[in-house]
C-alpha cells in the first residue's frame, strides 16, 4: 500500500493514529539487534503523534504526508536529535537547526522516527565502517545490508519506516536498496537541497528517497525538492511530479549493456537482469543493446575524484570548535592530528590520505585532473546514449550482498559493486533501483533517465513494477 492510501486511513479513521504508531514503536524496540537506528525517542515520537491526532479532530487543515513516517540518515541535521554521521568525531553532536528538507517534510505533517546509522561520513558501501557498529540485514541478519545508507534500507526493509532519507554519492542509496529489496531512488543533481546534509564529495552528493513502493515517492519528492536558497545548486522551480495513469511501455526505447558478463556479475542478478528484460519486452518496451566504452573505468576514476572532495571536507573537523576533542597533546599540531586520528574511523582516514595523495601537486595533473577528464568522458558517453534512447537499464550491483566481516578490511570491494552506479552521480541524472521480489535478497535494477526527466523516469518504473 503507498503512504497515500494510509495518510487516506489515518484521516477516515479506518487506522487510529495513537495505535499505529504505539505499534511501531514496539516493532522499533523488538528489532533493536538490527542496530538501525541510532538516537530513537519514543516520547518524541508520541508527542508529535498526538500534536497531529489534534489537527485531525479539529478538523486542521492537514498535511500532503500526515501521519507518514520516515527515517533520516544520520548526516542529515535535525533538531533535537544527535548527528554522528556514524562517527566517534560527532559522537555527541546535536544541530541547533533542521536541514532544509527536514523543516519540509515537517511542514506537511510527517513523523520524524528518529536518525538512523550509517557507514561513517557515508564512506563505505557496506554498513559495517559506522562506530556504533554494523547495521545488520533485515532479509538475513548474517548479511551486510548495503551502504553508505544502511540504516535507512533496513529500516524500511524490516516495515519500521513507510520512507527513509538517505544519501547517494556513488550509489548510497541505490546499493542497499538492492541488497534489502526495497526501492531506491537519486534524483537529478540539484533536485533536492542538501542544506543541512553533511557534505561528502560535493559534486557528486545527492540526497535520496528509499520506500517499499515506487508510487510513495512521488508525493515525498514534491514536498523536499524544488528551490531552496540555502543551496546554490537546487533548481530554480518548485515541483509537482504527478502519476501519468496513461503512460505506457509501449514504443519506449531502453538501452542496455552490451557484453554485460564482462562486468563480473553474480549469476543470480544476471538471471533476474535478463528476466526484467524480456519483462519489459512483454509490454511493449524497445531494448536494444549499447557499447559502453568508458563505464568499466567509472570506480577508479571515482575513487580518485571522491578521495579529493573528501580530504577537503573532512578538514572542518579538527576538535576547535565541535565535536570530538583528544586530551592527548602537547601543541597545536599535535591536537589536530590526535584529535582526527582518534576521532576518524579507518575508512575515513584511509581515504583523507588518498584524496591529499591525488591533489598533492606531484599528483594533481596526472591523476586528479586526468580523474575530472575521463569523468566527463564517462558523463559524455551516458548522455549520448540518453540522446538517442529514452532510459538506461543496468543491474543495480553486481554482487549480492555478503557476510557481515567477510569483506569489512577490502576497501576494493565496497567500490566493485558500484560500477553502474557510479556514472549517474559523474552525470548528474536521475536513477531509481528496483527490486524483482520485494523482501527477498534477490537482484534489482537500476533505470537511468534524462537530467530532469524525472517525472518520466517515476512513471516508467510504477509501470515496470506494476508489471511483477
Amino acid at each position: 500500500m503507498d503512504i497515500l492510501s494510509i495518510r487516506e486511513d489515518f484521516i477516515s479513521g479506518k487506522v487510529d493514529l495513537i495505535s499505529f504508531y504505539t505499534d511501531v514503536i514496539k516493532r522499533i524496540e523488538d528489532k533493536k539487534d538490527l542496530n538501525i537506528f541510532l538516537d530513537f525517542s519514543k516520547e518524541k515520537i508520541m508527542e508529535r503523534v498526538e500534536f497531529l491526532n489534534n489537527k485531525l479532530k479539529n478538523k486542521e487543515k492537514l498535511g500532503s504526508l500526515f501521519g507518514v513516517s520516515v527515517s533520516i540518515k544520520d548526516n542529515i541535521l535535525v533538531k533535537g536529535y544527535k548527528s554522528t554521521c556514524g562517527s566517534k568525531i560527532l559522537e555527541k553532536y546535536s544541530p541547533i537547526f533542521n536541514a532544509t528538507i527536514i523543516d519540509r517534510l515537517l511542514e506537511e505533517d510527517a513523523v520524524i522516527l528518529g536518525k538512523v546509522n550509517m557507514d561513517e561520513f557515508a564512506m563505505g558501501g557496506s554498513g559495517e565502517t559506522s562506530y556504533f557498529g554494523a547495521t545488520k540485514n533485515p532479509l538475513d541478519e548474517s548479511l551486510i545490508p548495503g551502504g553508505s545508507s544502511s540504516g535507512s534500507a533496513s529500516s524500511v526493509s524490516a516495515d519500521l519506516a513507510m520512507i527513509s532519507l538517505g544519501s547517494d554519492t556513488g550509489g548510497s542509496v541505490r546499493n542497499p536498496a538492492s541488497f534489502c529489496a526495497c526501492v531506491g531512488y537519486k534524483p537529478t543533481y540539484g533536485m533536492i537541497s542538501r542544506y543541512g546534509v553533511v557534505s561528502m564529495a560535493s559534486s557528486l552528493d545527492q540526497v535520496g528517497i528509499l520506500s517499499s513502493d515506487v508510487k510513495s515517492i512521488l508525493p515525498v519528492l514534491n514536498t523536499i525538492g524544488g528551490l531552496d536558497k540555502m543551496d546554490a545548486v537546487t533548481m530554480r522551480d518548485t515541483l509537482d511530479i504527478k502519476e501519468d495513469k496513461d503512460f505506457s511501455l509501449k514504443g519506449i526505447k531502453i538501452a542496455t549493456v552490451s557484453n554485460i558478463k564482462n562486468y563480473e556479475i553474480d549469476e543470480i542478478i544476471l538471471k533476474d537482469y535478463k528476466k526484467a528484460i524480456e519483462n519489459l519486452k512483454n509490454q511493449g518496451a524497445i531494448i536494444e543493446e549499447v557499447d559502453f566504452k568508458y563505464i568499466k573505468h567509472s570506480t577508479n576514476v571515482y575513487n580518485v575524484i571522491m578521495s579529493s572532495e573528501v580530504s577537503s571536507n573532512m578538514s572542518r573537523f579538527d576538535g576547535i570548535r565541535y565535536g570530538y576533542r583528544t586530551e592527548n597533546y602537547d601543541s597545536t599540531r599535535e591536537l589536530f592530528t590526535n584529535t582526527r586520528s582518534e576521532g576518524f574511523g579507518e575508512e575515513v582516514q584511509r581515504r583523507i590520505a588518498m584524496g591529499t595523495f591525488y591533489l598533492a601537486s606531484s599528483n594533481n595533473q596526472i591523476l586528479y585532473k586526468k580523474g575530472l577528464e575521463v569523468r566527463d568522458l564517462i558523463s559524455k558517453e551516458v548522455n549520448k546514449v540518453l540522446s538517442e534512447y529514452d532510459f538506461i537499464l543496468t543491474p543495480t550491483t553486481t554482487c549480492l550482498p555478503g557476510k557481515i566481516g567477510a569483506e569489512k578490511d577490502n576497501a576494493l570491494k565496497s567500490y566493485a559493486g558500484d560500477t553502474f552506479n557510479v556514472p549517474v552521480n559523474f552525470a548528474g541524472l536521475p536513477a531509481i533501483s528496483i527490486p524483482l521480489n520485494l523482501k527477498k535478497i534477490c537482484g534489482s535494477v537500476q533505470f537511468i533517465g534524462k537530467r530532469f526527466d524525472d517525472e518520466r523516469l517515476l512513471n516508467l518504473a510504477m509501470n515496470f513494477e506494476r508489471g511483477l
